[in-house]
């Protein structure tokens, strides 16, 4: 009940005349009660029960699988501890006229058919019926062969018989530990999907998981501009080793023209300086360039000096022309010292004197 009911409720004050003039029971005794839920078990007790094993009709004997799913009146009928025992009842399809009657068994964690209905029988204790967990169908296991109220003997007589009892002897060793095995490994699957309940619930979260992948592949594609029910497939080792290596390419080539443009500046900024410069060179590449500078010139230094101490002058070619002169002239060039003014004379008078 809500706050504000409650106050309706118990808020008023209700004098003592309401009740000895007994108006109070035409507003309560005298009307319906009215809905009681808002489903059939709330208003009804009826739930849908699906039935927990295969069973047949005491009445018309008609089979009733598992899992057939009916209407039943719910009912609380005792307990067991803390736990509740609830009974279904509910009729048969085929008859309409036998009215089954199933009982929840919290000690054997099971269901109990206990009116109208038998369970069938499908398992069996291998110790009572005296098999161990073996069944032999082959003839001499077990089976035996009679004619005329005679037992025939399938293996032999005479002195294959010893022979035909070690064949046998050995054949149900062998047959007794397929068997076995066999046994351990319905075990195994008995003690996975024991509870289909939660085989049930396993098998919905694998599928809930997929839904959820495939989802979130259709919002990545539709992101991406991709069509209408196209979508990228997850990825796989086979994609995770390509990845790598494009990206361990992709940095080793980011180094490399890293270090393509830091030697290309470097580069610029030694042509682009003074050769004469004073000031400290932080790179060793650029601190052996200039001192192969230094050494080129230190040598050029001394090998000029050494052109001088040896009295060496260098010579030059020295054309005089006068300005009015005829086409067709001879000129003979003669090679004067540059140090000497006199013969730049000389060569003056040895044209004019060629020229007459």
């Amino acid at each position: 009940m809500s706050s504000l009911a409650a106050t309706q409720a118990d808020g008023y004050y209700i004098p003592p005349s309401y009740y000895a003039s007994g108006a109070y029971k035409s507003k309560s005794i005298s009307q319906h009660a009215g809905s009681k839920g808002h489903n059939q078990y709330l208003t009804h007790s009826i739930a849908r029960f699906e039935l927990p094993y295969d069973g047949f009709c005491t009445k018309c004997h008609a089979i009733v699988g598992k899992g057939t799913r009916f209407n039943a009146h719910k009912a609380h009928v005792g307990d067991y501890f803390t736990s509740k025992i609830y009974e279904f009842t509910t009729k048969c399809r085929a008859c309409a006229a036998c009215e089954f009657k199933i009982r929840t068994n919290p000690k054997e964690q099971s269901f109990d058919y206990v009116v109208g209905i038998r369970k069938k029988v499908e398992e069996f204790d291998s110790v009572e019926a005296g098999t161990h967990g073996v069944i032999d169908t082959d003839i001499g296991a077990g089976i035996y062969q009679y004619k005329d109220g005679k037992l025939l003997d399938a293996e032999g007589e005479g002195g294959d018989a010893a022979l035909h009892a070690l064949e046998k002897m050995a054949r149900g060793h062998r047959k007794a530990l397929t068997e076995h095995e066999h046994m351990e490994s319905l075990i195994q699957i008995n003690t996975k999907m024991e509870e289909d309940a939660d085989a049930n619930a396993n098998l919905r979260a694998g599928y809930r998981k997929e839904r959820k992948a495939k989802k979130r592949r259709l919002e990545d594609a539709k992101s991406r501009g991709l069509g209408r029910g196209i979508f990228f497939e997850g990825e796989t080792g086979e994609d995770v080793a390509t990845a790598r290596e494009v990206m361990t390419i992709r940095d080793r080539r980011k180094e490399r023209d890293e270090a393509y443009r830091s030697e290309k500046k470097q580069f610029i900024s030694i042509r682009g300086g003074s050769i004469f410069s004073s000031h400290k060179r932080h790179s060793s590449k650029t601190t052996l360039e200039l001192d192969k500078i230094r050494q080129n010139e230190e040598s050029t230094r001394k090998s000029a000096e050494a052109m001088i101490e040896n009295g060496t002058r260098m010579k030059k070619k020295i054309l005089v022309c006068p300005k009015n002169i005829e086409k067709g002239t001879r000129i003979e060039v003669k090679d004067v010292k540059s140090n000497s003014s006199h013969g730049v004379i000389s060569a003056l008078a040895d044209y004019g004197s060629d020229s007459d």
